[in-house]
C-alpha cells in the first residue's frame, strides 16, 4: 500500500532512472572492456608491494581490498600498474587475503596490457564481480523506478470517471492497492536472479551458493509472473524458491568460514561480530516451522481421505 505520488516524487524517480541508466551504462562499458582484456597481449612483471586496506562504511561496517602494485616493461618503456582486474571492488577480508596470497611482493607475474595504451594493465583478465554489481544495481534502480511510475499512472487513470476495470485500485484515503503484481516486478526479480548467478563468489564461498541465491530470486520472479495464472506452476516455483532460500541459510548457518557482520543497538555499533549463532537459531526455527506445517498437512490430508 502506498500513497499516490506527487510531481516532486515523479521528478525524484526520473532522477534515479538517470542514475540507474548511468550505472548500467558504466557496467556495460566495463563488461565490454573486460571481454576485450581477454585478448590483450602479456608481458612479464614483478609485484612490488601487496597489502590489505580497510574501508569504513555506514554504521561501522567495514570492507577490505587488496592493494597490489607491480612493474612491467613494454617496448623498452617501464610502467607501474595497480589494477588486479577490471571491475575489482572492496569485499570480505577472505577475498582480499586470497588476492594477496596469489600476488605476494617479489613474485614474478604475467601482466596483460592494452595494446592501445600499455599503461593500462591488469593481472587477471575476464569479467569480475564489480562489473556485474554495477550493471545489476543500475538496471534494478531503473526498472524499479519505471515500475513505480507505471503504478502511479495506472492509479491516476483509475480515478478518472468511467475508467475501465483495472488491477490497481485507489482507496478512499488515497492509498493504492493492486489485485496482482505488475509483470515488470516479476521481470526485475528474474533478471536479478540471473545476474546473481553470474557473480563470482568470494574466496571460500562455494559456487553453488551463488546459483542458489540467484535461483531464489529467479523463482520469485517466475512466481510473480505466474501469479493467479497457473496454480500448479506457481506452487512449483514457490517450492523451488523456498528450497533455494533454505539452502542459502543452512550454508550461512552451518557452512565453513567466518560469519561476521555489524551488530547495531540503540547505544552502540559493533562491526566484525560473529553472526553465525543468530542465523543458526533462525534457520532451525524455519526448519521446525516447515516440519510442523508438513505434519499438519499430512494429518489434514489423512482426515479428508
Amino acid at each position: 500500500m502506498a500513497q499516490i505520488s506527487n510531481r516532486g516524487t515523479q521528478l525524484f524517480c526520473w532522477l534515479f532512472i538517470v542514475i540507474g541508466l548511468a550505472s548500467a551504462g558504466a557496467g556495460v562499458w566495463m563488461l565490454a572492456k573486460s571481454l576485450r582484456s581477454e585478448h590483450w597481449p602479456s608481458t612479464s612483471g614483478i609485484v612490488r608491494s601487496a597489502e590489505m586496506k580497510s574501508h569504513s562504511g555506514n554504521h561501522g561496517s567495514r570492507t577490505w581490498s587488496a592493494e597490489v602494485t607491480y612493474t612491467y616493461q613494454v617496448a623498452g618503456t617501464d610502467y607501474t600498474g595497480d589494477k588486479v582486474s577490471i571491475g575489482a571492488m572492496s569485499s570480505s577480508s577472505e577475498s582480499a587475503r586470497g588476492i594477496l596470497n596469489r600476488y605476494p611482493a617479489g613474485k614474478n607475474v604475467s601482466v596483460h596490457y592494452s595494446p592501445g595504451d600499455p599503461s593500462e594493465a591488469v593481472l587477471e583478465t575476464g569479467i569480475h564481480g564489480g562489473t556485474w554489481i554495477c550493471l545489476g544495481v543500475g538496471t534494478a534502480f531503473t526498472l524499479f523506478c519505471i515500475l513505480f511510475l507505471q503504478v502511479q499512472r495506472a492509479a491516476a487513470r483509475a480515478q478518472l470517471p468511467g475508467a475501465p476495470p483495472s488491477s490497481v485500485t485507489v482507496q478512499a484515503d488515497g492509498s493504492v492497492t493492486m489485485d496482482k503484481p505488475p509483470v515488470l516486478m516479476g521481470v526485475i526479480f528474474l533478471l536479478a536472479g540471473l545476474g546473481i548467478c553470474c557473480v563470482p563468489p568470494d574466496s571460500g564461498t562455494p559456487h553453488w551458493i551463488m546459483f542458489a541465491a540467484g535461483g531464489m530470486f529467479a523463482s520469485a520472479g517466475m512466481l510473480l509472473l505466474l501469479y493467479r495464472k497457473n496454480k500448479v506452476y506457481s506452487k512449483i516455483w514457490a517450492l523451488l524458491m523456498l528450497a533455494a532460500f533454505l539452502a542459502v541459510f543452512h550454508w550461512v548457518s552451518f557452512g565453513g568460514g567466518e560469519r561476521n557482520g555489524t551488530v547495531s543497538t540503540p547505544f552502540s555499533v559493533a562491526p566484525g561480530v560473529s553472526v553465525r549463532t543468530p542465523f543458526a537459531l533462525f534457520t532451525l526455527l524455519l526448519d521446525l516451522l516447515l516440519v510442523a506445517g508438513l505434519v499438519h498437512w499430512l494429518i489434514k490430508r489423512r482426515k479428508d481421505s
